[in-house]
């Protein structure tokens, strides 16, 4: 983050080059110094070049340089990621930057910044990006001149910046830059921003009335801008409206595709910025057609201009971004972006703090040489005085290193102790599962019979009716253990087990001394799957889940033993009376008697020992 006392500030157009030198004043800022350069009608790409060298000519350029490239230079996104912080935040941008940057990672330079959060929770994120080349092509132009650059951001950065900065919006607006060759839109809603590229710009209405008046680009240039005061100003405004009602199309689709984005929101200013943001009628005609109150940016309300950099203040329109950029350097910006490559800015960083210990030793010379003035041949016993404060410090640094290596010392037996306890727990553990298991109901506790002896008489029937409900009743608490299953697994801190050769994640927690319990069984047919579920839990799970919590505690959230009932399946060969069979759905007693009883497979797992509770996860 640059954080500049005072610092000048460069944004090169097709048609002219805005410099200014701006230093902290109070809250707030002062333009000290400014140059305008326009190129000549038809100048290349070298013309900003040349400019900045005449520039560099007048003015000493030696301190912090920042440089403000046109948007259209660069590839602008903006996306939504789930509301982490830290490391995982950063993994996610890099992600996305890859899947929203169109070209090969290795020829851009991209940064990103938090715009806010959405409605839903959500972090909204701008991604910038730049080509390689450009910026390398730029770096070689200012080298020959041995100007080096310290910060190097967007003008619809520096555009927002100057707004929040200077006008700060209390609600939401629109911000319209028109430069000769581009032109920025700017939603600030808040905290959170969004910039959109329109494909009209200044040099579309030049052309359209050199077309039709038949005129130089800077007699068209000159219409432009001066018409109202002309006795054509009728013709040139009908000249100039078919662009106008394109440019309402765009804005207005603008507007529309953020609130789809950000949810509905009310719109009520649109303020204009850059040069050709004079176009005769055009502030009228956005204010009729948008049906919002449109106003020029005229003037400054926290930075000051002084009279020898008056061409801002003649001029401000022109200079927005290039002041917003400035704004940025000195640490007074909301977006901080910088798209130098990393090298360059460490190189600019170690410069900055360079700069701040030159002057500590300067002022540290000054005082020793105060001392040797002041006390004249007293300089020997503050030399003694100096030394021994030099002793102590040594001393007191060499205590401070003893004090980590035993605080590393201890860490390292409690880790060894931590090791050693773990795989002690781990042997005893499979003893352990086995009188978990031992908690689930045994054949002697649910498996009671009634048998069925009824002599012949009048009430036979009903009485066999009886005793079979009875039965029927008692057989819904019957479970079967089948078999169970205990692996060593490893497990990570959500709980997912890991197969072998599973690839683990750098800061993944994992869990390699546990094991996962799985427990099978049969339940006599009650009704439905979900009528035995209820029933395995009341039987079979809580007995488990409370054997592990008097050994383990209460979990914080949910249940540790997971459980699942199968579809219904028959159990072959049940010549038991004691079982109520034939009941097949849809078949004969003959057919049902011979297939069997039903029943339902049924299976539990769980992990052993638990996984601790603020590493479980989240709530259920």
């Amino acid at each position: 983050m640059a954080d500049f006392d005072e610092v000048w500030c460069i944004d090169g157009g097709k048609n002219s080059l805005k410099a200014i030198k701006i230093q902290r004043a109070g809250n707030g800022a002062e333009i000290v110094a400014a140059e305008k350069i326009e190129h000549p009608m038809g100048a290349g790409p070298e013309a900003n070049a040349a400019a900045i060298s005449s520039i560099a000519s007048q003015h000493s350029l030696t301190g912090p340089l920042a440089i403000s490239l046109p948007s259209r230079s660069a590839l602008t996104s903006f996306i939504t990621v789930p509301p982490v912080d830290g490391k995982k935040l950063e993994e996610l941008i890099g992600y996305e930057a890859q899947q929203n940057i169109p070209l090969p990672m290795e020829d851009v330079i991209w940064d990103s910044h938090i715009c806010g959060d959405t409605d839903d929770g959500e972090k909204e994120i701008g991604i910038f990006a730049v080509r390689s080349e450009e910026v390398s092509d730029l770096l070689t132009d200012l080298e020959s001149d041995n100007l080096e650059i310290d910060l190097l951001t967007l003008g619809n950065v520096g555009l927002l910046n100057l707004i929040r900065f200077d006008l700060r919006p209390q609600r939401p607006m629109v911000a319209i830059e028109i430069g000769a060759h581009h032109t920025d839109l700017v939603v600030v809603n808040e905290s959170r921003y969004w910039f959109r590229s329109l494909p009209i710009s200044g040099k579309d209405f030049t052309q359209a009335l050199q077309e039709r008046f038949n005129c130089s680009e800077e007699e068209a240039e000159n219409l432009k801008v001066t018409a109202a005061k002309s006795d054509h100003a009728a013709k040139i405004f009908e000249v100039l409206q078919p662009l106008l009602r394109d440019l309402v199309s765009e804005v207005n689709r603008s507007i529309g595709y953020y609130k789809s984005r950000a949810g509905e929101l009310k719109i009520e200013d649109l303020f204009l910025f850059g040069g050709s943001g004079k176009v005769v009628g055009l502030r009228k005609y956005l204010e009729d057609n948008l049906r919002i109150r449109v106003q020029i940016f005229k003037s400054l309300q926290r930075v000051r201009i002084r009279p020898e950099a008056n061409v801002v203040k003649e001029d401000l329109q022109a200079f927005s971004s290039c002041i917003g950029a400035g704004l940025q350097a000195l640490g007074l910006g909301d977006v901080n972006l910088n798209l130098l490559p990393q090298e360059q800015q460490e190189a600019a960083e170690f410069k900055k703090k360079q700069k701040v210990v030159l002057g500590a030793t300067a002022a540290l010379y000054v005082l020793i040489i105060f001392f040797a003035l002041i006390f004249g041949g007293k300089i020997d016993d503050a030399n003694a005085v100096l030394q021994e404060a030099r002793l102590v410090d040594e001393l007191k640094e060499n205590e401070k290193e003893l004090r980590g290596l035993q605080e590393d010392r201890r860490v390292s037996l409690e880790k060894a102790q931590s090791t050693l306890f773990a795989h002690g727990a781990g042997r005893l553990a499979p003893r352990e599962i086995l009188e978990v298991v031992a908690a689930i109901p045994n054949v002697e506790q649910v498996s009671q019979s009634i048998r069925m002896e009824v002599e012949d008489g009048p009430e036979k029937d009903s009485t066999r009716g009886s005793v079979e409900a009875e039965q029927e009743s008692l057989n819904t608490q019957k479970t079967w253990l089948s078999g169970f299953d205990v692996r060593k697994v490893r497990v990570t801190e959500s709980g997912m087990v890991l197969e072998k050769g599973s690839k683990v994640d750098s800061g993944m927690t994992v869990y390699d001394d546990r094991y996962q319990v799985s427990v099978r069984g049969f339940r006599y047919d009650q009704g439905d799957a979900s009528t035995n579920d209820q029933q395995l839990k009341l039987m079979v799970v809580d007995p488990i889940e409370a054997k592990l919590t008097a050994t383990f505690g209460a979990p914080e959230y949910g249940e540790r033993v997971n459980r699942n009932v199968g579809t219904e399946t028959m159990l072959m060969w049940a010549p038991d009376d004691n079982f109520k069979t034939g009941r097949q759905r849809g078949s004969n007693d003959d057919a049902a008697r011979d297939h069997g009883t039903p029943l339902y497979p049924w299976t539990i797992t769980w992990i052993y020992p638990p996984i601790p509770a603020e590493s479980a996860g989240e709530e259920e």
